[in-house]
């Protein structure tokens, strides 16, 4: 049976109602660089790409609440929405998600496709074979050391990307068997909210996921809201309470994350966590 083979985490979706204004939070607060904006006829939708250091994030934004993205809007709000990998070979890795009962909703083949989150333990992947058109990161001369010694949020790179889930062990093997090369970096508990994680580490990036203990604390209240889906980017940074005082400065509330030592802020919907990078 075919595995995924992921080169890199390519960029983290953010399904937006603000367009304009969730744009002037990265580029404006986050020393975002934007590098790519256009619309989609099929999925009608704006969307834009913007590195934030090593970490890319892909805004889309529906015209209407129609397509299958304003659907989504309507339902839930404004948040996170999937996240892309980049393969080798896409009829390759569509063979390893049909081989698993996984169904692909959007299939362009040669460029990309998206599977069902409900197949995924709430993940909406999204693969493709290709480099981004322009993204700085492919370039000989690129480099993430500004955002970490130039900028106020001081980013080091990115700590995971966090999934709430219901059953914490069938999904961690779940992306155990589906990614060559997957292995679990850390299991703990997280008292501050009242639930179990676990890391993997899947390419250049560790996948989160977490699961409540209890009906209460801040998983229990999203799985409740939402269900199963990617609840939080959590960034490395240098010093969390100076970025927390750059964020505030800037008009944004900064409270205690889901684990010691990290702080959280929303954008749109979109959950963000500070916290120093591990191991540090």
């Amino acid at each position: 049976m075919h595995r995924l083979q992921p080169a890199k985490l390519v960029h983290v979706n953010h399904l937006v109602d603000d367009f304009a204004g969730t744009t002037a939070f990265y580029t404006e607060v986050c020393g975002a660089r934007e590098y790519w904006r256009g619309y989609d006829e099929e999925q009608r939708r704006d969307a834009n790409l913007m590195v934030i250091g090593e970490l890319c994030v892909e805004l889309f934004a529906p015209v209407d609440r129609s397509s299958l993205l304003g659907a989504s809007l309507s339902r839930y709000g404004p948040g996170w929405h999937s996240f892309e990998w980049q393969v080798p070979d896409l009829e390759e890795a569509k063979d390893a998600l049909d081989a698993r009962g996984v169904r692909v909703t959007t299939y362009r083949p040669g460029a990309f496709l998206m599977a069902h989150p409900a197949d995924c333990h709430g993940m909406l992947l999204e693969l493709c074979p290709l480099e981004m058109s322009g993204d700085p990161r492919i370039e000989p001369d690129w480099s993430a050391a500004p955002w970490r010694d130039e900028h106020p949020l001081g980013v080091t790179g990115l700590n995971a990307l966090s999934v709430a889930v219901r059953d914490l062990a069938a999904a961690s093997a779940w992306i155990l068997d589906l990614v060559s090369g997957a292995e679990v970096v850390y299991r703990e508990f997280r008292e501050e909210a009242d639930a179990d994680a676990v890391g993997v580490r899947v390419a250049d990036h560790v996948v989160e996921f977490v699961q409540a203990r209890s009906e209460r604390g801040p998983i229990a209240e999203f799985v409740a809201r939402y269900g199963q889906r990617l609840r939080a980017v959590e960034l490395g940074v240098l010093d969390p309470d100076r970025a927390a005082r750059h964020l505030v400065s800037a008009g944004y509330e900064v409270v205690p994350g889901a684990r010691a030592g990290a702080l959280s802020f929303e954008v749109n919907g979109a959950r963000w966590e500070l916290a120093e990078q591990r191991g540090r």
